[in-house]
């Protein structure tokens, strides 16, 4: 296969794989803000987590939403040089979320949240590229 023929496959892979973050996002943005804030405050890491203290889970479920919003219109848009840079600005959404759980007495799941930022990391620089 020549060369020129892999591109449109990197180019689909690109976008399948930012739509599936976006999907991600949404789906927790949805669950933990309109669903169950306490189970989704569990599967992120915090096992303590009761209905009186996850009252504010909301919020940053909430980014989730709006980030994963955000990463459907810029794919359908083609716009991956600023999704590139908006996925490389939103790791630090999970650099906060990883001090979380590591500031945490019970914290949990760490190593999701380091394994995603280091998803952004790669992905980030890929699309800016992609988009050159």
């Amino acid at each position: 296969m020549s060369e020129t023929g892999a591109i449109p496959y990197y180019s689909y892979a690109l976008n399948g794989i930012t739509l599936a973050i976006g999907s991600a996002l949404i789906y927790t943005g949805v669950w933990g803000t309109f669903v169950n804030p306490l189970s989704l405050a569990k599967f992120f890491g915090l096992p303590t987590a009761t209905r009186e203290n996850v009252v504010l889970f909301p919020s940053s479920t909430g980014r989730n939403l709006g980030a994963g919003i955000f990463v459907w219109i810029l794919t359908l848009l083609g716009e991956r040089r600023t999704l590139g840079i908006f996925l490389l600005c939103w790791s630090w959404a999970g650099i906060a979320d990883t001090k979380i759980l590591y500031e945490h007495p019970r914290g949990q799941d760490k190593w999701m949240h380091v394994r995603n930022i280091l998803i952004l990391w790669t992905l980030g620089p890929l699309l800016i590229r992609s988009a050159a």
